[in-house]
């Protein structure tokens, strides 16, 4: 069990500059392996309440024992309540699953428990689930239906940068046997020459009268997003297949100058803030977007050894990192004061046929106001954001990692977990492996 700390006081990085928070005590690991009380309590909850089986596969949100909560393959096929899933239990199954198997494969590595490798096993089938259902090239589904095949045909490149990072994380880990490495690695390298064939778009499958030949999403511009998955995934389907023909397109990704004139780790150097500038909407309650997005630098900056493409990639996670800091305290006061709506079907009265995902989007955000979800809202902005501030700064090179952890664990302690409706505390959960874990050394020669 861990051990009462006595009180703290948090430094939190802004800008350049560093505020303190004072802390009361509360719960930190002390040895390691040692995972603290309520954060098992939330784990299990987790596992108990917001993971979709047989499918292995991350839940938005509780199905309360309801099955009947989960769309109908009919539902699915005719694109209902929208062609994307929004708003359904399953809109974030390739997102939240990749992500969540870093986390789990984190926590394999602290507990060498059999039970948490099976865990990622599980959580890596969901993946591979879900680049395996559709008819077209590159494409990756959100989620799969419990009967193994039922989709929405509408993906994103927020759901397909997860996937990779999930997969790829799992085959870096010891879990994985030789034939699964031989059909993870195939899937990979074909998902990624079809999204590379596609100008670095990210197709659709048919559904409802949308057909094929459509894209939602791509890595073929010049924000912060495009290009740190864009890099991770040329860099990685080399380090996994050898193919000089991959090295090719990392090293011209590396040196391209985009239309800002900017090369590609200029650009990722900058930071979530570059992104920011453009679109400043995001910084208000997007954080798990680009969660993703440090990860892959993380791993990039221990792949890569040349010190000049090398520190662009630590000053992104240091960037990044002091961006989002701010926003790490959670105000849980806030929880539970608005009901959590799952009756998502009573969006289906403003369903019409759709045959552009342009068409898609606009049904889904008419529909989004209509069911006035403000448990939903209420849980994005008091757990998601805040703990996907908490993931991202854990993992700079630079972060003050006890802190960060004793945050953490304040909040897993005064949370009733069973009775929040999202999924949102896993990202608190992968947050907390993150920072139990010592920064990443830098590779020391380029391979």
């Amino acid at each position: 069990m861990s051990k009462l700390t006595g009180k703290k006081s948090l430094l939190v990085a802004v800008g350049t500059g560093v505020i303190t928070l004072s802390l009361p005590a509360c719960m930190v690991a002390q040895t390691p392996g040692e995972i603290p009380t309520a954060l098992e309590g939330l784990h299990r909850n987790l596992w108990t309440r917001c993971i979709a089986e047989p499918q292995g596969l991350v839940l938005d949100y509780t199905l309360g024992g309801d099955p009947d909560l989960l769309p109908t393959a009919e539902e699915a096929t005719a694109g209902k309540p929208n062609a994307i899933s929004w708003w359904t239990p399953l809109e974030n199954g390739a997102f939240f699953t990749g992500l969540y198997l870093d986390g789990i494969l984190r926590r394999q590595a602290l507990t060498k428990s059999g039970e948490d490798r099976e865990k990622a096993r599980r959580l890596a089938r969901g993946l591979m689930l879900c680049a395996s259902v559709g008819t077209t090239p590159g494409f990756v589904a959100r989620g799969v239906l419990a009967d193994g095949k039922s989709h929405y045909g509408i993906g994103s490149d927020d759901q397909t940068a997860p996937w990779f990072y999930g997969l790829w994380r799992y085959l870096r880990s010891d879990i994985h046997n030789l034939e699964e490495k031989k059909e993870i690695t195939a899937k990979l390298v074909e998902v990624a020459e079809a999204i590379r064939a596609n100008g670095w778009q990210m197709p659709c499958d048919p559904v409802g009268i949308l057909e094929t030949g459509q894209f939602r999403g791509g890595w073929n511009g010049h924000d912060y997003r495009s290009v740190t998955r864009l890099l991770f995934v040329a860099r990685i389907i080399f380090e996994l297949t050898g193919d000089p023909g991959w090295k090719a397109t990392y090293e011209q990704a590396l040196v391209e100058k985009l239309p800002n004139g900017l090369t590609r780790p200029e650009v990722a150097a900058r930071g979530i803030p570059g992104e920011w500038e453009e679109h400043p909407q995001l910084a208000i309650d997007h954080i798990y977007i680009y969660v993703v997005s440090q990860a892959m630098m993380a791993e990039l900056r221990t792949l890569e050894g040349r010190p000049e493409v090398t520190d662009l990639y630590t000053a992104s996670l240091r960037t990044s990192a002091q961006a989002v800091a701010h926003q790490m305290p959670p105000e849980l006061t806030r929880l539970g004061t608005k009901p959590f709506r799952t009756d998502w079907r009573v969006m289906n009265t403003l369903w019409q046929p759709q045959s552009s995902v342009g068409e898609a989007v606009d049904i889904a955000l008419k529909q989004l106001t209509l069911w006035q979800n403000g448990g939903r809202n209420i849980e994005a902005q008091v757990l998601r954001e805040p703990f996907c501030a908490a993931w991202i700064s854990a993992l700079s090179p630079e972060a003050h990692r006890e802190e960060i952890l004793t945050q953490l664990e304040r909040s897993f302690d005064t949370v009733a977990w069973d009775k929040v409706s999202s999924s949102a505390g896993f990202f608190g959960e992968c947050a907390w492996y993150a920072a139990s874990e010592k920064a990443s050394p830098r590779a020391e020669a380029v391979p």
